[in-house]
């Protein structure tokens, strides 16, 4: 999937959606841009979670990723265990 965009004023671009959600990147995910033989790369930095934005043994549910600690919090509230 190939778009065309131009840089801003500032040289920032905007990820359309639907590549966006393709690529799993949601506001707020940290990427890594590399610039290497005249192309720029775009990758995921590390999964954080969704909730704490922590990146420590974070885990995909679904589409969301989530760290153990807000897990276990989520499980209670949701389940008042």
């Amino acid at each position: 999937m190939t778009r065309f965009k131009k840089l801003s004023k500032s040289r920032g671009i905007t990820i359309p959606k639907d590549m966006a959600a393709e690529l799993d990147f949601d506001a707020g995910t940290a990427l890594d841009l590399t610039a290497e033989e005249g192309k720029l790369i775009v990758t995921r930095h590390v999964d954080t979670c969704r909730f704490c934005g922590g990146a420590e043994d974070v885990k995909r549910f679904g589409d969301v990723f989530i760290c153990p600690e807000c897990a276990e919090k989520l499980h209670k509230e949701v389940c008042g265990a």
